[in-house]
């Protein structure tokens, strides 16, 4: 709160921002006047100034303010203020009035402080409206793509990148990219074809660690309901970030041939990380891990633990995390947990697994655009698990529910 001792009267800060934005009413703004013509009140205008600047969005830039129009309004409350009659003091007769230089250069200088506090109201006024209408012209909009379960779906993004968004998920991108980065928000699956640009990278926002590219082609697995995400790269280099106060820290570089996965929890996580082997390497820090993936060799394997999650990293074969773009369901000792969940999204059914035996099960197989059916059929002929369809019920307005299947041991 902004206070006058004069007159005993207060002037807040919610008044002098609705003067500059035209919304006062006539006491308010004779409040405002009185205020800004003291010179005692200079040092707090001059805060008030700094708190309207600074409540404005310091990212949108003003890029062209009209000077001249600026000055024109100077120039003329200059002249208002100097056109005035100024009350002079007579002397009596037989009196000589004493001037001293400091007194002079004392009373210009109140004379100034009255006359440039109404010019920094303008200025103040005229800057605060153009920043606000730039800050609006630089508002984003928006588009979001949403894959329904069960389907499957391309997109091209205004930069040129194209790709495919798996079946349950949603990507959300702006209708154009601006700025030094071009940033995308992803909800599920996704393969990025990136189109390259130097010094203006592609941030892929997820649930987890985000990912950041310059031109490459990769496939992100970051579902929102499961607390692991999956990066394979096929070409290209990538760095996982997480922002930690509006800075970016790098978590982990890829290379290609690469894949990845990040749990950033423990509970319920189906995520393949391995137990052990003597291809395993667990290290102890971020550096061994970023000297050790640099060099790494194919069958080689990585784990670093940290309090945060645990970061798994190893060379594999790309078409295994990349094959569901060409309708290949590709299953490499994939255990039945995580096999399940892909299938619900696949083909839009919910598993319930009546025996937890079923998930020390693992699979070894290539389904290519294959039906239900078939591919529960298969499972059967291949493994100790057996399938049961519920039947499906109707809903109230005509449509029915989600097919659930019952899985068991033979």
């Amino acid at each position: 709160m902004l206070q006058m001792k004069s007159e005993e009267k207060k002037v807040q800060y919610s008044i002098v921002r609705k003067y500059f934005e035209d919304k006062a009413s006539e006491k308010e703004a004779q409040s405002i006047h009185q205020w800004l013509g003291s010179a005692e009140r200079s040092f707090t205008c001059e805060n008030c100034m700094h708190l309207l600047w600074n409540e404005l969005d310091t990212d949108a830039k003003i890029t062209e303010i009209n000077l001249e129009a600026l000055l024109d309004k100077i120039h003329h409350s200059i002249n208002l203020s100097s056109g005035k009659k100024s009350k002079t003091r007579s002397l009596t007769s037989g009196q000589r009035p004493g001037i001293s230089f400091n007194h002079v250069l004392r009373n210009l200088g109140r004379i100034a402080a009255i006359l440039l506090l109404p010019v920094m109201g303008y200025i103040g006024y005229e800057i605060y409206h153009q920043k606000m209408w730039v800050k609006n012209q630089a508002e984003v909009v928006y588009n979001e793509i949403k894959c329904p379960l069960g389907a499957k779906s391309r997109f091209e993004l205004p930069d040129g990148t194209m790709g495919s968004l798996n079946n349950g998920s949603t990507l959300r991108y702006p209708v154009k990219f601006t700025g030094r980065t071009r940033e995308v928000e992803l909800y599920g699956e996704a393969f990025f074809d990136v189109q390259h640009k130097r010094g203006n990278p592609f941030i892929i926002n997820t649930v987890g660690l985000d990912v950041k590219v310059l031109g490459t082609r990769l496939n992100v697995y970051s579902y929102p309901d499961e607390n692991y995400q999956e990066i394979t790269l096929e070409s290209g280099t990538v760095e996982l970030i997480k922002r930690e106060k509006d800075q970016e820290v790098i978590v982990a570089e890829m290379s290609p041939g690469q894949h990845l996965v990040y749990r950033f929890g423990t509970s319920g996580s189906d995520a393949q990380l391995p137990r052990g082997g003597k291809d395993l390497i667990i290290v102890d820090n971020r550096e061994q891990m970023d000297e050790l993936v640099s060099g790494m060799k194919p069958g080689q394997q990585a784990l670093y633990r940290s309090e945060e999650g645990d970061l798994y990293m190893k060379i594999d074969e790309t078409e295994r995390y990349t094959g569901w773009t060409e309708g290949k369901l590709i299953l490499r000792n994939d255990p039945m947990p995580v096999l399940l969940k892909r299938m619900e999204r696949w083909y839009s059914v919910r598993f319930n697994i009546l025996d937890k035996r079923i998930n020390e099960y693992t699979y070894w197989a290539t389904f290519e655009e294959e039906n239900l059916d078939r591919v529960l059929k298969l499972l059967s002929l291949t493994g100790p698990v057996r399938f049961n369809k519920r039947p499906r019920e109707k809903e109230s307005d005509g449509t029915y529910k989600m097919q659930e299947i019952d899985v068991m041991i033979k």
